[in-house]
């Protein structure tokens, strides 16, 4: 079982190296194509920077574990709640910084699109989620704090992509945990959980949708957008040039070729770097969370059950919205499709060694 178990891994492990590395291939390939090559060459740059930091943050998980998933959320929540409190602030008048983290009545905070923040905000959502349901009563009023203003955040991003990520991500975690546990007490806690952090988020956003800006910017945002309709004429465009360019058009070249950006990363991967690129673009997402879902489900530590179980929901939401925007550069995506490659081994086997000493 064991030899069987470790064939299968190297070989997902392979695989997924392998998409990688035709990605960056198809984009190589595809450059010469490109109408405006001084925008390409900084778009590759930073496609093949995206690609050396999830290489980078394989090893790290390789290395270190479920340790890495823990550690490097711990980071990403603290940075939601130090980057989004100030935002809040500034939004409702108590900060002078409104037109700079707050444009347009959307938070923004650092980030130069609200719904990349919106988007960014979702795994530590998450994570602070499964915190209040795994950890110690000690640690779960910090994270429920974490919970709010993250949920606040992702509000008032009025993106609606990021409040669809969140109705898929936490389902999807909820989902998972309760297939691990393994005990009727543990399945009956989980569920108990579920209302609580719900009615916890959902009170904290009740009080925000009576303000009055809040309700005019959400009876705005939850209506058709009057750019809808160019966006799905972009992708239809683009795809009908995917199909006449199979070797694609070049990097970053959607914006100077259609009327407006493709708002689909899959589009964006097909009709810029071709068919190898689309393909292999969509492997690293899908395969990502797949390898998080099937080790969520299979490992018998819990700590990396929930781990993976919130990195599985963070992807399949990311997979989702690409559908509507372009998620090739967000920075987090890459992390997460890398933490779905945490080995099973590194933490059952500490988990063992740590019993025996």
């Amino acid at each position: 079982m064991s030899k069987h178990y470790d064939v299968v891994v190297l070989g997902a492990s392979v695989g997924a190296l392998a998409c990688a590395a035709l990605f960056v291939l198809a984009n190589l390939v595809s450059l010469p194509f490109a109408r405006h090559l001084d925008v390409a060459v900084r778009f590759l740059a930073i496609t093949l920077y995206l690609v050396a930091a999830w290489l980078f943050f394989v090893g790290v998980a390789g290395k270190l574990g479920e340790r890495a998933t823990r550690l490097i959320m711990l980071g990403w929540a603290w940075g939601a709640v130090l980057t989004v409190i100030p935002a809040i602030a500034s939004y409702f008048g108590a900060f002078p910084f409104a037109e700079r983290l707050a444009h347009a009545s959307r938070l923004h905070a650092l980030f130069k699109d609200a719904n990349v923040l919106g988007a960014w905000l979702v795994a530590p959502l998450v994570w602070a989620t499964s915190r209040m349901v795994s950890l110690e009563r000690a640690s779960r009023p910090f994270w429920g704090f974490v919970l709010i203003v993250c949920g606040v955040g992702v509000l008032l991003t009025y993106s609606r992509g990021a409040w669809i990520s969140v109705g898929l991500a936490l389902p999807a975690f909820f989902a998972l945990r309760l297939v691990a546990v393994g005990t009727a007490r543990g399945r009956v806690m989980m569920l108990l959980a579920v209302p609580v952090a719900l009615v916890l988020l959902a009170l904290a956003l009740d009080r925000l949708a009576n303000v009055a800006v809040v309700q005019d910017m959400l009876t705005q945002r939850l209506g058709a957008q009057h750019y809808d309709v160019d966006r799905f004429a972009t992708q239809r465009d683009a795809l009908e040039v995917a199909i006449e360019r199979p070797l694609g058009i070049g990097p970053g070249q959607v914006e100077k070729t259609f009327v407006r950006a493709a708002h689909n990363a899959y589009v964006r991967g097909f009709v810029e770097n071709g068919y190898l690129g689309g393909v292999t673009l969509a492997l690293l997402l899908f395969g990502g969370m797949l390898r998080a879902t099937w080790v969520a489900i299979s490992s018998r530590d819990t700590a990396l059950q929930t781990a993976m179980a919130v990195v599985a929901g963070c992807l399949a939401a990311i997979c989702v919205e690409s559908v509507v925007i372009d998620s090739v550069h967000w920075r987090h995506t890459w992390v997460l499709a890398a933490l779905a490659w945490t080995p099973l081994r590194v933490a059952d086997t500490s988990r063992r060694d740590a019993a025996r000493a």
